[in-house]
């Protein structure tokens, strides 16, 4: 597995103990990495992706929900919300990471870890939100152009 993908997962593992438990990211990382081998750049960019999750949350679920036809954030199936959250996250906040390689690698995860309609959910509400974050910012890549896969 790739180094940011492992990344991605602990950062969705963690997110999990998150919502479960209500502790705060600083909190269940400190935990979290007591009982994980987790490199130092994993352990970065795992760290980066939650607390920046974390001081945003509010700004991702407006956009989410802006999205989503008839429904709240808090109505999705938890693994599908926390994937999203995690890849709206990146799409704002991550530069160095080409929106194409962030939708792929979150629809991958939706197959890992979500039901049978998650990979399909996921990747339209993620393609929604990046065309509007796109449209918002003119500089930003779109989805489908070059980048270096990870």
């Amino acid at each position: 597995m790739k180094k940011r993908t492992k990344s991605r997962v602990w950062a969705l593992q963690a997110a999990y103990s998150m919502q479960l438990s209500g502790r705060s990211a600083s909190q269940i990382l400190d935990i979290f990495f007591k009982w994980r081998k987790v490199g130092e750049q994993n352990r970065e960019l795992t760290t980066r992706l939650l607390a920046t999750l974390e001081t945003n949350l509010e700004e991702v679920d407006a956009l989410l929900a802006a999205h989503l036809e008839n429904w709240s954030p808090q109505r999705l199936a938890v693994i599908d919300r926390l994937l999203i959250r995690l890849a709206v996250v990146e799409f704002l906040y991550f530069d160095d990471i080409p929106p194409k390689v962030t939708i792929n690698e979150y629809v991958n995860l939706a197959h890992d870890y979500g039901t049978d309609d998650s990979p399909r959910f996921v990747n339209g509400v993620l393609d929604a939100v990046h065309k509007t974050i796109a449209s918002r910012a003119p500089g930003l890549k779109p989805a489908d152009g070059g980048g270096e896969e990870e």
